[in-house]
């Protein structure tokens, strides 16, 4: 990495009278499924015959065989997790979005090991969904993160088409997961337009039918001679056809869809490996059309798919992961529908092609079934209702038993035994258990070879979806597009001096050195842009003091090269310490080559009535007989924190603004807004280029009085450009806290 070193001088920029936020206590993470040499804690959700989780079971209430063998429970814990006050993800105010509702972006409380109530990974299988299965689980996502997510929910939505990011997908914000359904889309390189594979006659079935309907009609012996179809008998081989010679009716291309399906699997182990470092018990639904495991080998790749399957289930099972299964085919007619050929009526097969299309449909659940199975889950399969579903799953998760006993030396010697069958049965009656099947015979996989400390711990930091807070880190991370320099992702990072460590130089100077990495994800997950560097801190007497006090911020600046939603985030490590610290925002980047009218992110500083007056008069500046007042403009924008009775000034770009003339003639509206009630509604400005020449890139500023009559608490500036010209309007807005 390159050694960048900055004065201090342009790193405090001019101080700030706002504190840095100090770091929290990090709670212990959950206790965790453990599958190893010493002990086996298995997971296990006993419900009642409506579904509901039972509570209140003792160790005599429950019985463990392992390979048949009883086992001696050494202990037993309920374990639950809930948090109560939290407001994690959603609008500010914490509540769901309506249908087509543009949720907020305002600041929301970082997400700790501690606070997580679910976590939550969503498997969008689109290698093997057709088109209405894309649909109908699109659909039904979405109104799970509108309506059915709740405070405290760590959430992923991954295709696995997609190039999967694992934890870089885990997120606590609607927005990044809302951006995520909306680029699932239906592959028709890999699946088909229906579920149900279209049945039809077989070639044979067309000839043999052509040569019997010929003989007809030329009246040979035995024949009708009327032509009607009622009174022909049909081809002694049709009657007599085998399951065999209706091969057709199973897709086109087996071969082809037992590769799909293995690297669905692929992807979905990829993702339990980026799970297990997560805290707790872990829930993973997977969506998908299903895949065939029969061992014949006459069926294509399912042997395959059977075993990749099973080595799936043993990573989750270490990972503490338990899969819910859903047949996105919904319920399904196997009847002849309009698709089909209706000679099948005719021709007396109508039976059998029903018969093998619903072997087939079944034959695709069993690996839904067996991967739910084996890791405690449900596959929910023959519904359409997916979001009762997903409920269901939910509310099984809600609670489960923990309980353990020491296992035997056997057990993990594969010589003598590759799998570990487990079950575990309930005394109560009328209630219903599911638990993992087993673990195979092989110690837990080893760690990674150990990479150099410092940049491990910075990596983990910037890839978690949990934000680090041994260093007080706080970012406001922005678009803007430059005239020469494309759209770019401008962000202002604030870091807390009092959590570096300061050593002494000569001449009275303190020294910190630090590291600083930022990092832009795509809503796949995958990282677009990355940069990483060394910074080196230096200052004394009444600078070092105003940077304890209000620590400093400096601007990084990352291009971007596409529109669309990122998940951006940035990472403080201290050489000296090793402390971190994180921080995370979602940015949207909007397409301008749509030539809509866009408003960059708005930048904002507090100052207080008399400085106002004197910048409105022209007394505040650097000229002759001007006064020069700090700016905290940087610190503003990042802290959001500013006090009634004061003046916010806000500054942005206009961009595609379209013009009669040289210059575009914009009107702007300021307006506060508190829990989506305008509180202070400013008046309609018309805006003054003065000598601007670009009418693609215009700046704007503006300032509205913070009444002394606000509350502490959130707020919304919001502001409003209209294009009288173009008919067009566009909003941006600023969430901030008025402090006392």
């Amino acid at each position: 990495m390159r050694q960048i070193y900055l004065s201090a001088a342009v790193l405090l920029l001019l101080a700030s009278s706002m504190y840095a936020q100090q770091p929290g206590p990090t709670p212990p993470d959950d206790q965790v499924v453990r599958i190893s040499t010493d002990l086996i804690q298995l997971d296990v959700t006993v419900t009642d015959k409506d579904g509901k989780v039972v509570t209140g079971l003792g160790m005599g209430d429950f019985e463990i065989f392992e390979n048949g063998q009883k086992q001696n429970i050494s202990s037993l814990q309920f374990m639950t997790k809930s948090i109560g006050g939290a407001t994690i993800g959603g609008n500010a105010n914490g509540a769901g979005a309506k249908p087509g509702e543009r949720v907020s972006t305002a600041a929301q409380t970082p997400l700790t090991p501690g606070s997580v109530r679910r976590t939550i990974a969503i498997v969008v299988d689109d290698l093997t969904m057709s088109f209405g299965s894309v649909y109908y689980a699109r659909r039904a996502l979405r109104r799970f993160v509108e309506q059915q997510m709740e405070p405290g929910d760590l959430v992923a939505i991954i295709r696995t088409t997609g190039s999967v990011g694992a934890l870089q997908q885990f997120t606590s914000d609607k927005q990044v997961l809302l951006a995520a359904i909306d680029s699932i889309r239906w592959n028709p390189l890999t699946s088909e337009v229906e579920a149900l594979a279209s049945t039809g006659q077989t070639a044979k079935e067309v000839s043999e039918r052509f040569v019997t309907e010929s003989n007809n009609v030329a009246q040979l012996p035995g024949q009708d001679s009327s032509g009607r179809l009622s009174n022909m008998k049909p081809h002694e081989s049709i009657t007599q056809t085998k399951a065999r010679d209706f091969s057709d009716l199973k897709s086109a291309n087996p071969i082809e869809a037992g590769v799909y399906a293995q690297a669905s699997i692929g992807a979905m182990r990829y993702i339990v490996q980026g799970m297990n470092d997560l805290p707790g018990r872990k829930l993973m639904m997977l969506f998908s059309d299903g895949y065939e495991i029969t061992q014949d080998s006459t069926k294509s790749r399912s042997g395959a798919v059977y075993q990749m399957l099973q080595d799936l289930v043993e990573f989750a099972n270490r990972s503490s992961v338990v899969v819910y299964t859903f047949d996105t085919r919904g319920l399904k007619s196997m009847s002849i529908q309009a698709s089909d050929s209706t000679y099948e009526v005719i021709d007396g097969h109508r039976g059998q092609k029903e018969k093998l299309r619903t072997e087939e449909f079944k034959e695709k659940q069993d690996g839904l079934v067996y991967l739910a199975k084996q890791t405690g889950g449900q596959a929910l399969l023959d519904s359409n209702d997916l979001n009762g579903g997903i409920q269901r799953s939910l509310d099984e998760q809600s609670g489960y038993y923990l309980l353990a006993y020491l296992p035997d030396a056997d057990s993990f010697d594969p010589s003598k035994r590759r799998f570990n069958k487990l079950e575990v049965k309930v005394k109560r009656p009328g209630l219903n258990v599911a638990y993992r099947s087993g673990f195979f015979s092989t110690a837990p996989p080893e760690a990674q070879a150990a990479i150099a400390s410092g940049q491990r711990d910075l990596n983990k930091a910037l890839t978690s979806p949990f934000s680090a807070n041994q260093i007080a880190v706080n970012a406001s991370s922005m678009f803007v597009d430059e005239a020469g320099g494309g759209t770019q992702m401008r962000s202002f990072i604030h870091i807390s001096a009092r959590d570096l460590t300061f050593s002494d130089a000569p001449d009275g100077w303190k020294t910190a050195s630090f590291d600083v990495g930022a990092i832009a994800f795509a809503n796949n997950g995958v990282p677009v842009e990355q940069k990483e560097a060394e910074y080196s801190i230096k200052a004394k007497g009444e600078t070092l003091e105003t940077m304890m006090r209000n620590g400093f911020v400096y601007v990084l600046t990352v291009p971007i090269k596409s529109p669309g939603v990122y998940q951006y985030r940035v990472a403080v490590r201290d050489k000296a310490s090793g402390k971190v610290g994180s921080s995370a925002q979602v940015v949207e980047i909007p397409d301008l080559g749509k030539s809509k009218l866009t408003l960059s992110n708005l930048f904002a500083e507090n100052v207080s009535m008399a400085v106002w007056q004197n910048i409105a008069a022209g007394k505040v500046g650097n000229g002759p007989g001007q006064v020069r007042v700090p700016s905290t403009l940087l610190y503003d924008t990042v802290l959001r924190k500013f006090v009634a009775g004061s003046v916010l000034r806000y500054g942005f770009e206009v961009y595609n603004a379209k013009a009669e003339d040289a210059m575009p003639k914009l009107e702007t509206q300021a307006q506060i807004l508190q829990n989506k009630s305008v509180i202070v509604d400013g008046n309609l400005n018309k805006v003054d280029p003065g000598t601007q020449t670009d009418p693609k890139h215009v700046r704007v500023s503006g300032a509205i009085m913070l009444k002394e009559t606000l509350q502490p608490g959130y707020y919304l500036l919001k502001l409003t450009v209209f294009n009288r010209v173009g008919k067009q309007t566009a909003t941006q807005i600023f969430p901030f806290v008025i402090v006392k």
